[in-house]
């Protein structure tokens, strides 16, 4: 079946909710034909390109998408990426989380975002993520319609092949731009197109349809698992989301522990770990019966603890200075970069901390070790060693717990105890 507009209507008869259609706008080839055609299908559409000054012709292209828009009376907004360079990633990967970010930031509820992606892209993506050794998760990496933000991030060409969208805009008398790295084969995914698809098309004429066919039978599987996955997670659910009971946890099999694992990583708009790291998640923290110290196992993307009968869900702690002093004006806010929370003065009401009248200055400190308080209701001076232990308080968080202090006096651990106005404290 050939790309067609009537093809794109037909797609999109099934978002008719939707009010506003943001396409992903480069000004090559595929995403020149997505703007053509939705246009022409007097679809309500949105054009942003996003610049991410990577080649010598990037403000030439931001111009050429400028006219291409003008002449047909479409909006364009143009985004500036910064690109956040890492050495576990590709630029490639790099420059797309930053166009992703930035393509995020203009939805809105019931708007969506649409990329021009197409049945060679996805066949493409297949066989790297087979080669990176994915699972169901990965292979069905490039659904139609996928929840992003408060939108929804909608493929509309997937069953189209490129050649077919090389003829639209050749009959159409389309102006496209050509990206010189997109000849390059160092990327992964050049290489792919380039040397590895034309000899497997040669080979199998109908590889791009049928790896797309196996796309979405994983993605089938995946939905199955993620059912399978809730069922199973249910038990070892506590009042927080981002802990688990390990008690649960630990009857079931290696597999469905496994899969219970990714869903519960992945629902929480985490990267699964890789295999390896998954495996220690397994088994040095959730089965093992008897531990003495609070285990942990981190990625680049979060970490997983364990305390007790729990285990909890985090993404990497910040690098911590317990020692800090901080004088706090409590008709102010108060930003603790460590902890990455701001202290509201409205908070301190909501604790129902005590501190005399007229007071506008608290001392903020972290546990050192020998504090002691008189808790609001109780008959006698306690560690706060004891009742953070008591209080089922996790050792990492112990000691960046806000200490609130006027005149060198405890009053209030924050968010958990406070002292009576009558009450004397040691430090």
């Amino acid at each position: 079946m050939s790309f067609s507009i009537s093809l794109l209507q037909r797609f999109f008869s099934s978002y008719q909710y939707i009010e506003k259609f943001y396409i992903a706008y480069s000004g090559g080839l595929d995403s020149t034909v997505l703007l053509h055609a939705m246009h022409a299908a007097k679809l309500p559409i949105h054009a942003v390109h996003v610049n991410h000054h990577l080649q010598q012709d990037s403000d030439g292209w931001q111009q050429h998408c400028a006219a291409v828009c003008n002449g047909l009376g479409v909006s364009l907004t143009v985004k500036h990426a910064q690109i956040n360079k890492s050495p576990q990633k590709s630029l490639e990967d790099c420059a797309r989380d930053a166009r992703y970010a930035l393509l995020e930031e203009m939805l809105d509820v019931n708007s969506a975002m649409v990329t021009a992606h197409h049945q060679d892209d996805l066949a493409e993506t297949v066989l790297l993520q087979l080669l990176r050794g994915a699972g169901p998760a990965g292979l069905a990496a490039m659904p139609t319609d996928k929840k992003l933000s408060i939108g929804i991030h909608l493929r509309p060409m997937l069953a189209s092949a490129r050649a077919e969208l090389l003829e639209y805009a050749r009959s159409s008398n389309l102006q496209w731009v050509e990206d010189p790295s997109n000849e390059f084969n160092d990327f992964d995914r050049n290489y792919l197109r380039n040397q590895v698809m034309p000899k497997l098309i040669e080979r199998w004429p109908g590889a791009n349809q049928t790896l797309s066919r196996s796309s979405t039978l994983q993605a089938d599987a995946l939905s199955c698992l993620s059912d399978l996955a809730e069922i199973d997670i249910q038990p070892a659910r506590t009042t927080q989301v981002l802990k688990l009971d390990v008690r649960a946890l630990q009857v079931l099999s290696s597999e469905r522990l496994n899969n219970v694992l990714r869903y519960w990583i992945q629902s929480n708009h985490m990267r699964v770990p890789s295999m390896k790291v998954l495996q220690q998640i397994v088994s040095d923290i959730v089965l093992k019966k008897e531990i003495e110290t609070s285990p942990l196992q981190s990625w680049k993307e979060g970490e997983i603890r364990r305390f007790r009968n729990c285990v909890y869900l985090m993404q990497p702690l910040k690098p911590h200075d317990a020692n800090q002093v901080i004088r706090w004006n409590i008709d102010q806010p108060l930003y603790i970069e460590s902890l990455d929370r701001t202290l509201q003065p409205k908070d301190l009401k909501d604790a129902g901390v005590p501190f005399p009248d007229g007071v506008n200055e608290l001392i903020v400190r972290f546990r050192a070790g020998g504090e002691r308080l008189k808790p609001f209701g109780s008959k006698q001076h306690r560690s706060l060693k004891n009742l953070l232990q008591e209080g089922g308080i996790p050792p990492w968080e112990r000691a960046r717990i806000p200490l609130l202090f006027h005149q060198e006096q405890l009053i209030s651990v924050l968010g958990y105890w406070n002292i009576g106005r009558d009450c004397e404290t040691t430090s």
